[in-house]
């Protein structure tokens, strides 16, 4: 898994692996990037909105922005597109990631599905199978979701 994220990294960047990867965050936003790649794509259908929301999370959480961000979000969906698994994300991301850190990648997740205002039951599946991938509780899980979406009326 390493090998192959350190070829797209090195084939997009025309760097040298060893420098590329001697950041374990670019690994770890890649990573990130990737799962809301998946969100987006999950319902064959890309609206503008969640497009938008990755953009305005890279910005806020992670501030890469402009340029920085089109060339990461085209990395990720490449690396989305190669993988044939959650797990060649989720292994990584549970190796770099604490608690704190994998819950605000749900939450982020939450609110890709949720540009929209409206929640796919597959969008739905795909984060619960996410957060038991990575070991995120299911109190967590809820607790996302409403935080974002908000209480039930």
């Amino acid at each position: 898994m390493i090998a192959k994220l350190k070829e797209i990294f090195a084939s997009t960047l025309g760097d040298s692996t060893d420098q590329v990867f001697a950041n374990t965050e670019q690994t770890k936003l890649l990573a990130s990037v990737a799962l809301m790649i998946e969100i987006i794509a999950a319902d064959n259908e890309q609206h503008d909105n969640e497009k938008s929301m990755l953009r305005q999370i890279l910005a806020k959480q992670f501030d890469v922005k402009d340029e920085a961000a089109n060339d990461l979000i085209a990395r990720a969906e490449k690396a989305q597109g190669e993988a044939t698994d959650f797990f060649y994300f989720t292994a990584d991301i549970n190796e770099n990631f604490n608690e704190q850190e994998k819950i605000e990648l749900i939450e982020s997740l939450w609110k890709i599905a949720w540009a929209d205002h409206e929640i796919q039951d597959i969008e739905q599946h795909i984060i619960r199978k996410l957060a038991s991938l990575l070991y995120v509780s299911h109190k967590d899980f809820i607790a996302t979701k409403l935080r974002v979406v908000g209480e039930p009326s």
